[in-house]
């Protein structure tokens, strides 16, 4: 009798034991690893969508350089637009036409351009008309061409 009593009242030490042990070594080193390369995915993902909103950021900055560049080219004299090529603006020195310089925020773009006096031929015509190829490129800090823009001028007639 003092046997069943004994068994109905008390559990095993190693059952207390079992129930009641935490996280092993090894499972604490598996969920850190789990851990730490979730937490590098997602600052992985953070840096790469930063990088794309910068590149889009450049190439919209560098449109609106190149067509401020080459509406000021196309603003000038016919005989005045040849000066224009070699013009270079690096990147942080850009300015308007006015002098001024652009904002900061354009400090990652420069500008450059290549005027080419050209004669174009329309060959189901016939016709040549003389000009100038305008080139303006916009380029990044690691001179990387973001853009370029080209125009094709004529020649006044006299």
């Amino acid at each position: 009798m003092f046997r069943q009593a004994h068994n109905n009242t008390s559990t095993p030490r190693s059952a207390i034991r079992f129930r009641t042990r935490g996280f092993t070594l090894l499972e604490a080193l598996v969920a850190s690893v789990i851990m730490s390369l979730t937490v590098t995915a997602v600052a992985m993902a953070l840096g790469g969508g930063r990088q794309h909103a910068m590149e889009a950021k450049d190439q919209l900055q560098a449109g609106l350089a190149a067509e401020a560049l080459m509406a000021e080219i196309l603003a000038a004299d016919y005989a005045d637009i040849i000066t224009y090529d070699g013009h270079d603006e690096p990147p942080g020195g850009m300015v308007t036409f006015d002098d001024d310089p652009y904002p900061e925020s354009y400090y990652r773009i420069g500008r450059r351009v290549v005027v080419v006096e050209t004669t174009l031929s329309i060959g189901a015509l016939g016709a040549k008309i003389k000009g100038m190829d305008i080139a303006v490129e916009a380029y990044d800090v690691d001179d990387r061409v973001i853009l370029t823009l080209s125009r094709f001028v004529p020649e006044p007639a006299l």
